[in-house]
């Protein structure tokens, strides 16, 4: 537990903004068979460690329920060895760092692989940073240094430097209102999935006949509902932007179309899914 409480310490040092959310009320996590949180925080001598993890909590703007709500979760379910693993999973789709006590060999390492289970489509390998030990953070110090995230508060934000966060992507002026309409909840998902958009975008060879190496799950729409994803594009023509990356909490979706003559993307819809 001290190891632990030492990490998290380092996180928030390298980033303030940096918050612990757990899928367990912290008290009731059993450190041992029969010795529960709550046990180790009532000895005084655990009692400057024990704030220090709960003051590192606080400071979450939402709770796991709030960014993954029980309802959602048959959605897509997340396994690592076969076991249910929730917490790993949402630092997954919010693009954090999931941290872990020492308490086993598995733990001892930057990234962990998951198995994503979606109830519509075929299972896929993910992986997620993560770090049990101060070591593990160095692994992940570009991270540290480059995630855009902690310093997006707005969908407004987002809209207004589009072009320097997002160089490989252009968006439909209708999109602005998208974003000045989001949630708060809802910032950072976008933010994410339009990070990952970028990336694949930018290192996509349109001219080898291949489709971009998406970082998410990105599929087309089915044609029972494409007509749904219609959108007047910039040169006054309609175009179908059937592509899509989700996002959540809820049914998120950004709807794009790939553009290969400029080997780019244009984005046309950011919100719930299209029809629902």
């Amino acid at each position: 537990m001290r190891d632990f409480v030492a990490l998290l310490r380092e996180v928030r040092r390298t980033r303030p903004d940096s918050a612990l959310i757990t899928p367990f009320r912290l008290p009731d996590i059993e450190l041992a068979n029969g010795y529960p949180m709550a046990k180790w925080a009532a000895d005084g001598r655990n009692r400057d460690l024990w704030r220090s993890m709960r003051r590192m909590q606080d400071k979450a703007p939402y709770s796991f329920d709030d960014l993954l709500p029980a309802d959602e979760r048959s959605d897509r379910e997340y396994y690592h060895n076969d076991m249910a693993a929730v917490g790993l999973g949402l630092a997954h789709e919010q693009n954090g760092l999931a941290v872990s006590l020492g308490s086993d060999i598995a733990w001892a390492t930057e990234t962990v692989e998951l198995n994503r289970i979606w109830a519509d489509s075929d299972d896929e390998q993910v992986a997620v940073r993560h770090a049990s030990t101060i070591s593990h953070l160095s692994e992940h110090a570009h991270w540290f240094a480059s995630n855009v995230l902690g310093e997006i508060q707005t969908g407004r934000h987002l809209w207004d430097r589009r072009g320097e966060y997002f160089p490989a992507l252009s968006f439909l002026p209708r999109v602005e209102d998208d974003l000045l309409g989001i949630s708060k909840i809802w910032v950072g998902p976008v933010a994410n999935r339009l990070v990952e958009l970028n990336s694949a975008i930018a290192e996509w060879d349109s001219s080898s006949g291949q489709m971009p190496v998406w970082r998410t799950k990105t599929t087309p729409e089915h044609e029972q509902r494409r007509k749904l994803c219609e959108f007047v594009d910039i040169d006054g023509r309609t175009q179908i932007f059937d592509w899509h990356a989700r996002f959540t909490p809820g049914a998120g979706r950004v709807h794009f179309r790939l553009i290969p003559e400029s080997n780019s993307a244009r984005v046309a819809y950011l919100g719930p899914k299209i029809g629902i």
